[in-house]
């Protein structure tokens, strides 16, 4: 260890090892780990208050004394020129020094002293610290900067010949004020002892502060990052200083403009419809010059701040496309030099930003083009220049100007992440995957529903819309929630993710404990309603499978519908009598099959009314019972809001009890996924009244190029004006990803398990599509959804033996299946030839599909049934290449 002494300050010099032990002990730890605790009795926090400077006191010292001298103001800094004494003065110094011998009386007390005796008196030295006294950074500070000691002659010491000057000839004590002049500021205390220390204090004082306190400028920089829906919506309604940013028009002007277009206001409308004629972008002019106007458009963009037209360049010149956007503008634009006023040589970056966005083929080429200009631009002009270019491509679109969709959809993703962030997944303190909620769940979080309140969120495919109703729920404990599931395994799957305040249910569970249970209890509960039971009872000499199925048809309608009484709205126009011929219901048939209806329902209301199978109660009449109830089921005073999960898939009776009830009612679906109207259902979302909407629009399911085949989708053969997002993870609808799944299904071998889906939209699919995986490879494992039994194998088999087997009764002892066992008696006909009539005079798909699987695969059925059992994976993480 080495020593140095200077002044009064001691330094030590340590080498690498001394420096590790230091830190292994205690002593050099202490300082990082525990900063709080101090050993001695110094303030552990010295030097860490906020100064205020004041006058200090200090004592005058003799004359010489070795105590030391206080420097004058010209051994700091070169004096040229020496303050001239006033005629008035007398010609001897103020500051002479006193004659050899001349003693200076003590001060009786200590007194503050004013500036003249500070500048004219020497201050006496402080003591040398004791060497056990802790040396602190200032006195380190101080000793270092003091020089050496010199040797001052004592007090009595012979004055040499020389005559000094004196440099403070006259100022006078007028020239100072008084004391009492100068006043001491409060300084606000730290809102903690250990205030940005880190300390082991779990009780920290919370720092005082408002938003309000930051300047204009700053407000304005950290409103620029907002949404344009939100500046308008929430931001302008704050107060009057940020509602006069949000519409000054210097504001964010170009990302405004694009949010009013969008929402398709006239004045807005107007202006870009104006925009584009007066820059020669109209319908009638070829979509190529239109393109050529747009750069020349985009050339003229007005940054809004002060940004160096080089460096934009040469970022743009890093991007991939720049060599084709530089060779487009210099061949297509070469006058587009007039229309700049940039003061800058070379190519003109805002006409190459254009020309790039155009080129982009996805929505990682516009993410590139962010990436770069960020180095030389503020997200803010980022934001202003993307905005005006997709302001302009939409418009050109909606004006029947042929351009491609893509071009507009990229900018339209990047800036949406840009704004609202790309979601992400992380872990909690538990270990929980924590799901960051986008905005658009944030918006719907933040809602606070009251019992008049009907709110809709309409979320496309994978938004994440039962996460955002958990959230919900779990935001406010003090609410009883019930959550109303079309079918038993969403509401069994919903129980196992909502909080206790949230009862999960289906609807046909909720009438089953008011009306269905007693139904149940008598032992007359069927599935459903089928043609087949029905024939059996209408009136004799008017019965038949095509007319059956028409009762079937009002039955089912009324049961689904919201209407007290069988009528005219229920018959259907039309009815199958052979395949491929169909006959118009007439007045007189349409009167017929009412009452013929209407007395089956009445047969089956009577719980003792058992002698035919089609006065069995389905579950869709119990409920329909439960609908008719007067007054009608009260949920009100058990749940304070109903939450109707896959609204586009209940039926007019269920929204009838449940739109009912008084209490807040949150409808939740896609429109574009419903699947049930087989069975009745409406699509509530469009037909429901609403008080309040609101919109999912990012997907956490994929990327951008599974959205924008989505996005086109909807926008082209649905005429959807919203346009559906994904996030930023990589997917691909014709990329290498796709190619190994299509491989794989060719040749039965994936590469992981648990990462290929097959749809299908029928049973029938299914079973071709399993076919051909264990084709290719039969030791492959294949995981069906609901299980191996829900495609129906044994049905198909059923069908089969009917179809093969010669005798009656070995028919009857192979087939299982009631309703095709039952066709094994026909005497009319062969018995397979009269199944078949069957399903074609009743329309029934579910058994037309399983009769086309028999007739395709005719002998290798019993073989193939077996094969997929035995390939069947119940966990579907399994399944794969075996």
């Amino acid at each position: 260890m080495e020593v140095s002494v200077k002044g009064r300050a001691k330094r030590k010099r340590l080498n690498a090892q001394e420096c590790e032990e230091l830190g292994r002990s205690e002593d050099g730890a202490d300082p990082l780990t525990r900063p709080q605790t101090s050993h001695g009795s110094r303030d552990p926090n010295r030097g860490l208050y906020p100064r205020t400077p004041r006058k200090q006191r200090r004592k005058a010292s003799v004359i010489g004394s070795p105590s030391g001298r206080q420097k004058a103001i010209n051994d700091f800094y070169s004096v040229e020129k020496v303050l001239s004494s006033s005629p008035n003065k007398p010609c001897a110094p103020s500051t002479s020094k006193p004659p050899p011998g001349s003693w200076v009386i003590p001060e009786e007390e200590e007194e503050e002293d004013d500036d003249v005796s500070l500048l004219a008196t020497p201050i006496e030295a402080k003591p040398v610290a004791e060497e056990a006294d802790e040396i602190d950074d200032d006195s380190l500070l101080a000793a270092e900067s003091l020089p050496e000691a010199e040797e001052i002659p004592p007090a009595n010491a012979q004055l040499g010949d020389t005559a000094t000057t004196d440099y403070l000839e006259g100022m006078t004590a007028e020239m100072f004020g008084d004391d009492e002049e100068f006043e001491e500021e409060e300084v606000e205390p730290l809102p903690d002892a250990h205030f940005g220390l880190i300390g082991s204090g779990k009780v920290l004082l919370q720092p005082q502060g408002c938003i309000d306190d930051l300047p204009e400028e700053v407000l304005r920089e950290v409103l620029c990052l907002v949404p344009a829906s939100d500046l308008y919506r929430s931001v302008s309604l704050v107060c009057h200083c940020w509602r006069n940013i949000v519409l000054d028009p210097k504001f964010v002007p170009f990302k405004k403009q694009y949010y009013r277009y969008m929402m398709n206001e006239k004045e807005t409308v107007q202006e870009i419809c104006s925009t584009l004629k007066n820059s020669n972008i109209s319908s009638p002019a070829p979509s190529e010059h239109s393109i050529r106007s747009l750069v020349v458009l985009m050339a003229q963009h007005k940054v809004g701040e002060r940004v160096v037209p080089e460096d934009v360049l040469a970022c743009v010149k890093k991007h991939r496309l720049f060599p084709q956007a530089e060779a487009s503008v210099r061949l297509r634009i070469p006058d587009i030099k007039r229309f700049l006023n940039l003061g800058s040589e070379g190519l003109n970056p805002y006409a190459a930003m254009a020309v790039i966005l155009v080129l982009s083929e996805n929505v990682g080429d516009v993410q590139t083009l962010v990436s770069l200009l960020s180095h030389c631009m503020s997200r803010k002009a980022i934001t202003e220049y993307l905005s005006h270019m997709a302001t302009m491509l939409l418009a050109m679109e909606r004006n029947k100007i042929k351009i491609n969709f893509r071009l507009h959809y990229n900018i339209y993703y990047v800036l949406h992440l840009m704004e609202n962030g790309p979601f992400s997944v992380s872990s909690g303190q538990s270990g929980i995957p924590q799901i960051q909620l986008t905005r658009e769940q944030q918006e719907i979080l933040s809602h606070d529903i009251q019992s008049h309140h009907v709110v809709k969120i309409v979320a496309f495919a994978g938004t994440g819309k039962t996460t955002t109703l958990v959230k919900y729920a779990e935001q406010r404990p003090h609410l009883r929630f019930l959550y109303v599931a079309f079918n038993h395994s969403v509401a069994s799957e919903a129980r196992r993710r909502f909080p206790p305040n949230v009862d999960c249910k289906t609807a046909h569970s909720l009438a089953y404990n008011d009306v269905g249970r007693r139904y149940a209890l008598n032992k007359k509960l069927t599935f459903n309603v089928n043609a087949f039971s029905i024939n059996f009872a209408l009136t004799p000499g008017a019965a038949g499978f095509s007319r059956a199925k028409v009762v079937a048809t009002i039955l089912n309608s009324f049961m689904a519908s919201a209407h007290p009484a069988i009528g005219p709205q229920h018959v259907p126009y039309d009815y199958a009598v052979n395949k491929g011929y169909r006959q118009v219901i007439g007045p007189d048939e349409q009167r017929f099959f009412i009452e013929e209806a209407k007395a089956i329902w009445n047969k089956m209301k009577d719980l003792k009314e058992k002698s035919k199978q089609a006065y069995y109660m389905p579950h869709d009449g119990y409920l329909k019972l439960w609908q008719l109830r007067n007054p009608k089921p009260c949920l009100s005073d058990r749940y304070d809001v109903i939450f109707i999960d896959e609204a586009q898939d209940c039926t007019p009776a269920i929204m009838d009890v449940l739109l009912s009830q008084r209490c807040g009612k949150i409808l939740v679906g896609d429109p574009h996924q419903q699947i049930y109207t087989f069975k009745g259902a409406v699509n509530s979302l469009r037909s429901a009244s609403h008080s309040h909407i609101y919109y999912l629009t990012q997907s956490f399911r994929f990327g951008s190029e599974i959205a924008f085949v989505g996005a086109a989708i909807l926008k082209v053969c649905k005429g959807v004006q919203k346009i559906l997002v994904g996030g930023m993870q990589k997917s691909g609808v014709c990329d290498e990803t796709a190619d190994k799944a299509l491989e794989a299904m060719k040749n039965g071998v994936s590469c992981s398990r648990g990462k290929i889906a097959i749809l299908a939209r029928c049973n029938l699919g299914v079973f071709k599509g399993a076919v051909q995986l264990s084709d290719a490879n039969q030791q492959c494992r294949i995981h069906f959804i609901g299980g191996v039994k829900n495609i129906g194998l044994e049905k198909i088999m059923d069908i089969y033996h009917l179809m093969k087997e010669a005798g009656q009764e070995a028919k009857k002892k192979a087939i299982k299946d009631p309703l095709i066992r039952s066709f094994t008696s026909s005497k009319k006909k062969e018995p397979y030839l009269a199944f078949k009539d069957y399903v074609t005079q009743t329309e029934d798909k579910e058994l037309d599909g399983k009769l086309t699987i028999v007739e395709q695969y005719r002998d290798r059925v019993p073989a193939l049934v077996a094969r997929l059992k035995a390939c069947y994976e119940s966990d579907l993480k399994g399944a794969g290449t075996h």
